[in-house]
């Protein structure tokens, strides 16, 4: 059986996130995602999540305090910006970026116009072996452009489609 995109994405994410780990949800929309990186993480890890509206912040905060996962997530409600090194500490880096612009997060309709500048704030915060995690249901007409320009010798690059939903993977070497 072909597992879907976010099976294939939770797999990565269990299989790369340590205890401890900080972790970064740059497109918080339903939650899911957030929720499941708080798992990951346990006590000692973080999560900063970026929910771009105030309905998504309210409905991931929810959904957190039911699960007991509050005290591991730092809920912002905005999208990530120049003010993000402040925001994950300067003296931090996180193992895993994850931008869900897909049906998988309710988000397929929310991709910004300025998400590759996102990426570009968020890639040089990762660990080395870090990952940056981006998914699809439309492919913008920029993305493999942007790719295309990422520095071969900095960053290793991967795919994973499926009928309705691609993922991309980049990791920080």
């Amino acid at each position: 059986m072909i597992p879907t995109t976010q099976t294939f994405v939770h797999q990565l994410i269990e299989q790369s996130v340590h205890v401890g780990d900080t972790v970064i949800d740059g497109t918080t929309a339903n939650g899911t995602n957030t929720r499941f990186l708080a798992t990951r993480v346990g006590s000692t890890g973080h999560v900063l999540s970026y929910a771009a509206t105030k309905d998504n912040a309210n409905a991931t905060a929810t959904s957190l305090f039911m699960s007991g996962l509050s005290d591991r997530v730092s809920i912002l409600g905005k999208r990530i910006d120049d003010q993000f090194n402040t925001e994950l500490d300067r003296q931090k880096q996180a193992r895993i970026a994850l931008f869900d612009y897909s049906s998988d997060a309710q988000n397929n309709h929310d991709v910004p116009i300025n998400y590759t500048k996102q990426l570009d704030i968020v890639l040089p915060r990762l660990t080395h072996g870090g990952l940056l995690i981006v998914k699809f249901d439309t492919l913008p007409s920029d993305w493999r452009n942007y790719t295309n320009n990422l520095m071969i010798g900095d960053f290793n690059q991967a795919a994973y489609t499926t009928q309705t939903v691609q993922a991309f993977v980049i990791e920080r070497i």
